[in-house]
């Protein structure tokens, strides 16, 4: 589909980073928008950075020249956000879809969570603790799910990562349609990073909706695993 420039909303947080380097080393032009511009160290030598926010609207300018969309945009978990999260998946993205539009872009992918359907291969103590803790902020990725779906004149993925592990790129991602593979509880940032950006660049998995994650160590899946990342450590 020629698609060669592309804009990354969400660019500066922890999955929009990798997203914009895994862009970058596919030869990929890449605009990263954020409502904050990192720190000059941070920045990424050959990408170009944007200030825009998207609840705000206004974002149309940022896509200029682009072919295609990634957003990475996420709410982090915290009491204040499973509470009353930020509109970012349902505002946010329909003002994405609006800059869309007025830019004359069709393809966009984004990233949900595999949970915002019940996933028959989940441990019972995740389905139990984790899934009704995020309630609210899930109820909005199927909103925004709902948002795209209805949405036929573009060429949209919903990418449904499994549980995040702040870990590169294994290599190893196993992919279904909706409902995650077998044993493929938990997603290292760094390949679900490369996944939307193999979308976009080959046109794959359009008008679709992969869940994606892998098998990990115990270490890393157990409920004293998720204790220590939800208290930082």
């Amino acid at each position: 589909m020629g698609y060669k420039r592309i804009a990354v909303f969400g660019g500066s947080g922890a999955t929009g980073r990798e997203v914009v380097r895994h862009a970058l080393r596919a030869g990929l032009e890449v605009v990263s928008v954020d409502q904050t511009l990192p720190d000059e160290a941070a920045r990424v030598e050959g990408v170009s950075y944007h200030k825009a926010d998207v609840l705000k609207g206004g974002i149309t300018q940022a896509m200029a020249g682009c072919d295609a969309v990634i957003s990475a945009l996420g709410v982090a978990f915290s009491p204040s956000n499973a509470l009353s999260p930020p509109p970012l998946y349902i505002e946010g993205t329909g003002n994405i879809l609006g800059g869309m539009e007025r830019a004359g872009i069709k393809r966009i992918a984004v990233i949900s969570a595999a949970f915002v359907i019940d996933q028959p291969n989940l441990p019972n103590w995740f389905k139990l603790t984790v899934v009704p803790a995020l309630h609210n902020i899930l109820e909005q990725m199927r909103e925004m799910g709902t948002l795209l779906e209805g949405r036929l004149d573009l060429r949209w993925t919903i990418v449904r990562p499994a549980w995040l592990l702040h870990k590169p790129a294994a290599d190893d991602l196993l992919v279904e349609e909706e409902f995650l593979p077998d044993r493929a509880f938990r997603c290292r940032i760094g390949d679900l990073a490369a996944f939307p950006v193999e979308c976009v660049q080959h046109d794959r998995h359009v008008h679709a909706k992969p869940a994606v994650g892998a098998p990990e160590e115990e270490e890393f899946e157990s409920p004293l695993a998720l204790g220590d990342e939800f208290a930082g450590r």
